[in-house]
């Protein structure tokens, strides 16, 4: 029997009555897939039509030449990995107020913020149904299900939202973090989705050439490449102008790499142009543009092209010592400073 209080009686139903009235969630579901899944997805699927970089599935590419993680089980963590990169885009441009997406007006412009909340929150669900089905799936070091794909999920999701969490944190409060502490945030952030895609490969590994440790610490180290390397673009890359809007960290006031060396060598100055700047998110070309000169002028620029081509060295090095890696040599060749389209006007 099932008992429902309401505020006028206390009514009972028999259990078949409740089971002959009420659909399975499944079929529930089903029922609006057929009718209303195309517009409720609309705004993930407006984004998806431009290509990204895709920079995640070639890394799973590249992890697995030393994993060996049989082609099904790899298909479906690219698939739970891309819905999880998108969706969290689509939340990141309404978070940073950003305009642009890869070349276009961000997707909440175009459909509404609630419209894309909700289908972002809805693919992050969907990719835990894809860690789900994971579960079920024996690993090679075990005859039974592993049962760990969804926990990793789980730990995944809890960092990368603390990342950004924290930079969110850091710039709405005018609070500018030590180099340590950016760092951290980065490998939680950056880093989240990579972490995520090497655990579960790690999980379903059939060959045991990668210590974990060593490929978790490689990881790290090309979480922070890769991002040094956007902020540096951000304000200095024609091309990422030209995608997303000019100098969007200064108007967004974030804190990123460039920007705290610049804020911390003007503290030891006495100089505060640098975060004054920030605290306005100004729109402005010509304020924005004297920015990049201020942090030009103090070493900054310099300094961060000469950073990334040591971790690139790194990075590269690394590679060899793990016995090679033709995909990630690739990938880290094609994210060299030295390909990097410096936009001379602001300097």
């Amino acid at each position: 029997h099932y008992f429902i209080q309401s505020n006028l009686s206390l009514i009972m139903l028999e259990s078949s009555e409740v089971e002959s009235d009420c659909p399975l969630p499944s079929e529930y579901t089903t029922e609006i897939n057929a009718q209303y899944m195309q517009s409720l997805e609309e705004p993930y699927t407006y984004q998806t039509l431009v290509a990204g970089k895709e920079i995640r599935d070639q890394m799973i590419e590249a992890m697995n030449m030393w994993l060996k993680v049989d082609e099904p089980v790899l298909q479906k963590i690219k698939d739970m990995v891309k819905i999880l990169h998108e969706s969290s885009l689509l939340i990141d441009d309404i978070q940073d107020s950003s305009k642009m997406r890869r070349g276009q007006p961000a997707a909440y412009l175009i459909y509404g913020i609630s419209q894309v909340i909700n289908i972002a929150n809805l693919k992050y669900f969907e990719a835990g149904k894809i860690a789900q089905e994971l579960d079920a799936i024996p690993t090679h070091h075990k005859s039974e299900p592993s049962q760990k794909a969804t926990v990793i999920f789980h730990e995944s999701m809890i960092a990368l939202h603390i990342g950004q969490g924290l930079d969110i944190h850091w710039r709405d409060h005018n609070i500018c973090p030590s180099v340590e502490e950016y760092v951290d945030m980065v490998v939680k952030k950056t880093g989240g989705l990579m972490m995520l895609s090497y655990d579960l490969l790690y999980l379903f590994r059939t060959k045991d050439t990668l210590d974990y440790k060593t490929g978790y610490d490689f990881l790290v180290l090309f979480s922070k490449y890769f991002q040094i390397r956007d902020d540096f673009c951000n304000l200095w890359d024609v091309r990422y102008a030209a995608n997303k809007s000019y100098c969007e960290d200064l108007t967004e006031g974030k804190f990123s790499w460039v920007i705290i060396h610049g804020i911390l060598r003007e503290n030891s100055k006495g100089t505060s142009r640098i975060m004054s700047i920030l605290k306005q998110h100004t729109t402005s070309d010509d304020l924005k543009k004297f920015c990049c000169q201020v942090l030009e002028s103090l070493g900054v620029k310099k300094d961060t092209l000469s950073y990334l081509e040591t971790l690139e060295k790194e990075l590269t090095q690394q590679i060899a010592d793990l016995g090679g890696n033709d995909q990630f040599s690739r990938i880290v060749k094609a994210l060299s400073p030295s390909k990097i389209e410096i936009d001379r006007a602001t300097c």
